[in-house]
C-alpha cells in the first residue's frame, strides 16, 4: 500500500472514528470495494478485534445487506462500510447505530480518494462552520435558485438539521467521510419548483452531468424529467422500480468540504463546497417517512439558498454570519 493511501486510512481510523485499541471494529465490503477494505484492514493492524465481512455487490443505494452482515453490524463498536452502493438508508444501519455503533459510510471509494481530495481536509477545523450552518438552515421557508435556472421552494417548519462532520466519534453517530455537509428534510408535499441538475448524480450509469437535467417538482414529487441522454437514463433508473415513492424529494443538503471536487463519486460530490444536492427517494435518515429501495443524490452547482429570507448561501459561497 502506498504511503498516501495508508495516511488516508489512518485518518479514517484515528481522526474520523477515533478507534480505541480494544473495540470491535467491523469492515463491511463487497467484491467491487474489496481493495479499499483491504487497505483499511492493513492500516488497522494494531487493533486485535477487527473483522472483515463481504457480501455480494448490490444494485442500488439503500438496499438492505445480507442477514449475516446485519448480525455482525449489531455486534460492532465501529463500522467501516467500503461498498459500491451505500447502505446508509437501511434498517441495518439504523439498528446498529441504535445499538451504539459508530458508523462510517465509505461507499463508492476509489484509489484516487485515498490519495487526494476530501479526505485530506482538516476535519476538526470544519466543525465550527457546520455547527453554524446547522442553526441557520432551520426555519420555515426555503428558497433555492441557481444560475442554470433553478427556482425551488419548500417548507421545513419543525424539521431538525442533520450536520455531517465527516466523523463518528460518539456512540450511535454516523458519518460519510469525506462528505462534510449540513442537510435538512422538506416537509411532505411542500417542495415545488424547477431544478437544473448540472453537477453529478453518483450512479454507475450517470456520474458527472454533461448536459443539465431539468427536474419539475410538484408537491415533493418529481413529475417530469427533461434534458439529453442523461435525463433519459435517470428516467429509466427511476421507472425500473415501478414505485411512486422513488420520485420523492426529501433531503436538501449543502456541501461544505473545501477539499472535495465533483468526480462522480457520491461522498466526494455530496460534500463538495459550493453545491447543493437533493436526495431522491428514501428520506428516513432526514426525519421523513418515505420508505423505498433507493436514495439517489442529485448535485447542482453555484446555488443561492435562503431560509426565512436570510441568505445562507450566495452563488455557492457560504454566508454564516
Amino acid at each position: 500500500m502506498e504511503k498516501q493511501e495508508y495516511n488516508a486510512c489512518e485518518t479514517l481510523i484515528h481522526v474520523c472514528a477515533k478507534c480505541k485499541k480494544d473495540e470491535k471494529i467491523l469492515i463491511v465490503t463487497d467484491p467491487d470495494s474489496l481493495h479499499i477494505a483491504q487497505a483499511l484492514w492493513k492500516a488497522a493492524a494494531e487493533f486485535p478485534n477487527r473483522s472483515l465481512i463481504m457480501m455480494p455487490t448490490q444494485t442500488m443505494h439503500g438496499q438492505e445487506p445480507t442477514a449475516l452482515v446485519v448480525a455482525a453490524m449489531l455486534e460492532a463498536d465501529v463500522i467501516f462500510r467500503p461498498t459500491k452502493f451505500s447502505i446508509s438508508s437501511t434498517e441495518a444501519k439504523r439498528n446498529a447505530c441504535k445499538n451504539g455503533a459508530r458508523d462510517l459510510n465509505c461507499s463508492d471509494y476509489d484509489e484516487r480518494m485515498l490519495k487526494s481530495g476530501g479526505l485530506y481536509v482538516d476535519f476538526e477545523a470544519q466543525e465550527e462552520n457546520v455547527t453554524k450552518m446547522s442553526k441557520l438552515i432551520e426555519g420555515d421557508d426555503v428558497v433555492i435558485t441557481s444560475p442554470a435556472g433553478t427556482y425551488f421552494t419548500a417548507n421545513i417548519t419543525d424539521r431538525k438539521s442533520f450536520p455531517q462532520y465527516g466523523r463518528s466519534v460518539v456512540a450511535g453517530q454516523t458519518s460519510s467521510p469525506p462528505d462534510i455537509e449540513c442537510a435538512i428534510g422538506a416537509n411532505v408535499g411542500t417542495a415545488n419548483g424547477i431544478v437544473f441538475i448540472d453537477g453529478s448524480i453518483p450512479h454507475p450509469r450517470l456520474g458527472l452531468i454533461t448536459e443539465p437535467i431539468r427536474l419539475e417538482i410538484k408537491n415533493s414529487r418529481i413529475v417530469k424529467i427533461d434534458g439529453g441522454e442523461q435525463a433519459k437514463i435517470l428516467s429509466e433508473i427511476l421507472a425500473e422500480y415501478d414505485n411512486p415513492s422513488v420520485y420523492h424529494i426529501g433531503e436538501i443538503g449543502v456541501g461544505m468540504n473545501p477539499a472535495c471536487e465533483l468526480t462522480g463519486r457520491m461522498l466526494e460530490d455530496e460534500g463538495c463546497a459550493g453545491t447543493i444536492h437533493f436526495g431522491i427517494g428514501d428520506d428516513r435518515v432526514f426525519g421523513g417517512n418515505n420508505a423505498c429501495p433507493i436514495h439517489l443524490d442529485a448535485v447542482f452547482k453555484n446555488p443561492t439558498m435562503s431560509v426565512n429570507g436570510n441568505i445562507i448561501l450566495q452563488d455557492g459561497k457560504l454566508n454564516l454570519k
